[in-house]
């Protein structure tokens, strides 16, 4: 079975929404992540927690599932602001906005916004903005 389709986010205006499906926070996840950063602090795990940036990089994955970044793009900026702790085992839900775009030089720049909130809860645990600029697709000449 072929994978879905993902739309370029170089096609998309700005305002464009994303509500990718909820996804889970797992322990094998967060294993993999500590094991990825070389992470040995057991801060996180004595209080039934997340490490931040885990969460960060799990909702910013949950977004590449649903676009897809043309060849030559650059990740140029990223902030994220945690506002509470969020459980190890957590349910996550991403709600992302296409909140800048612009053309300069023939490439694109897009800012997107996001906001993660956990456990169906109405006030986001975590919310940042990503950089990307790519190249603008050149119309062939016929």
């Amino acid at each position: 079975m072929a994978a879905p389709s993902r739309t370029l986010l170089s096609e998309l205006p700005k305002g464009h929404e994303f509500s990718p499906p909820p996804f889970d926070l797992t322990r094998a996840y967060l294993d993999a992540y500590a094991s990825a950063t070389r992470d040995t602090s057991t801060v996180y795990d004595d209080a039934g927690l997340a490490p931040p940036l885990a969460v960060a990089t799990r909702a910013l994955g949950a977004l590449l599932d649903e676009i897809e970044l043309p060849p030559g793009s650059l990740h140029t900026g990223q902030e994220i602001e945690m506002r509470t702790g969020v459980p190890a085992s957590a349910k996550l839900t991403l709600s992302a906005r296409v909140a800048q775009r612009s053309k300069r030089g023939g490439m694109i720049i897009a800012v997107l916004q996001f906001d993660v909130t956990a456990n169906d809860g109405a006030e986001p645990v975590l919310t940042g903005r990503t950089t990307v600029i790519m190249p603008q697709e050149q119309e062939s000449e016929a």
